[in-house]
């Protein structure tokens, strides 16, 4: 259970000592930041209330935050970039980073006055190097997190399956075909969501096969065949009726409220495990955790940064940014506050003080990476400039595969064909 402050309090104090002046910081006055960041209520209420005690205890700091879906925090981040009007503190998509760095975006966080604000000693050298290209550090991790698969304990329970490690696909598409088969809901709910139009799900089923997305030149590390097979799982997990079909899986941008289990139609659906405790919330009803089905020797699951912060280029304020991105991750306090609203926190003190405080949904969380994390692999370099778009084309083509549209050897090829342009390839 996260440590709750009083906000009003905080609040107060952070407005009656505004003007005071501080010893940290640039010290030339008050300072005006701006966080953005994407997330849900429980999130936003957590980054809230650490950014009140950020606030009390650097009153010449302000930070104003917003938040908003996935989809459109990288829209209007785009933008705003565009225009010259990157926000000072950026929270950053691992398949973002090299995109945005390589533009020019994105702040050094381990040189100048922000190297000297930001503390990176306490987290681990594999988490690290997710925000390290060439050399330079744009950005730092600010929780982790891997892939799994979110289910409904009651529904899977009555089916007589339960998710567990070890399990393979056929296991899983056994266990969802029958929960659709015995659903007398109205409306009928599916074993799971499809999962063929993530390109993240797809990259745990390749990295299964021994496989990446990308090579280490950034081009696509895959053949179509591969990606025809993924295709064929996903339309056979569809045809049997085991998973959503696409009139109610279409339409899915990251969020719980557009998913099909946040629809309350499917009993099952992967995800990030950071995201587990507000399906729970949201969803009301318990939740269980369990790792990718494989039919092989390989899990495919990796230790992700769940997200990274980033201080943009052109920020008016490094040292303060950097000042506040270090509070977020490496304050013991802070992090209680934050629980794992975005992930198991990357600093080692503050992950065992958060794991000491954590019961319910959070708990299971850290129980589950605790016990899969010596299958979980190192992450893989961050993708390539153009990922974004590659993402975003490979759910509209799996959609155009879904509803008949295109058959998969010609989803395949459009598909494959404007992903190698986008990169460049």
């Amino acid at each position: 259970m996260r440590r709750r402050w009083p906000l009003a309090i905080a609040g107060a104090a952070a407005v009656a000592m505004a003007g005071c002046g501080s010893s940290q910081g640039s010290g030339d006055g008050d300072v005006t930041l701006r966080f953005v960041y994407w997330g849900n209520d429980d999130r936003a209420q957590a980054t809230t209330e650490a950014i009140a005690l950020f606030e009390e205890r650097h009153p010449n700091i302000r930070v104003e935050s917003s938040f908003s879906s996935f989809e459109n925090h990288f829209q209007k981040l785009s933008t705003e970039v565009a225009g010259g009007n990157a926000p000072d503190v950026v929270q950053m998509d691992y398949r973002y980073l090299r995109e945005y760095a390589d533009r020019g975006v994105l702040l050094d966080l381990a040189s100048g006055e922000a190297g000297e604000n930001l503390g990176t000693e306490d987290i681990p050298d594999e988490l690290l190097a997710s925000g390290q290209l060439d050399g330079k550090l744009f950005g730092i991790p600010m929780a982790q997190n891997t892939q799994v698969l979110i289910y409904d304990t009651e529904l899977w329970e009555d089916a007589g399956v339960t998710p567990e490690d070890g399990w393979t696909w056929e296991d899983f598409q056994a266990g969802a075909l029958a929960i659709s088969e015995s659903s007398d809901a109205e409306p009928s709910v599916f074993g799971t969501s499809d999962f063929g139009g993530a390109e993240d799900w797809f990259e745990v089923w390749l990295r299964q096969q021994g496989k990446e997305l990308f090579t280490d030149d950034g081009q696509i590390g895959y053949d179509g065949e591969d990606l025809a097979q993924f295709w064929e799982l996903a339309a056979e997990f569809r045809e049997s009726g085991a998973s959503t079909p696409p009139e109610i899986s279409t339409g899915m941008d990251g969020s719980i409220a557009t998913s099909p289990m946040g629809k309350n139609r499917s009993a099952s659906e992967f995800g990030y495990d950071s995201g587990f405790t507000s399906y729970e919330q949201t969803l009301g009803r318990p939740m269980g955790l369990a790792p990718f089905p494989s039919s092989g020797d390989e899990l495919g699951q990796y230790a992700k940064p769940s997200m990274l912060a980033s201080v943009a280029a052109n920020t008016d304020h490094p040292a303060e940014a950097a000042l506040f991105v270090d509070f977020m991750i490496n304050d013991v306090d802070a992090g209680l506050i934050q629980g794992t609203t975005r992930g198991m926190p990357v600093n080692t003190e503050v992950r065992e003080a958060v794991g000491g405080e954590l019961e319910g949904a959070e708990l299971a969380v850290f129980t589950f990476e605790e016990e899969i994390a010596d299958q979980l692999a190192t992450a893989p370099p961050p993708p390539p400039p153009g990922e974004g778009a590659v993402k975003r084309d490979f759910q509209r083509v799996n959609d155009d595969v879904a509803f008949g549209r295109l058959t998969i050897e010609e989803g395949v090829e459009r598909f494959l064909t404007d992903a190698k342009r986008q990169l460049g390839g």
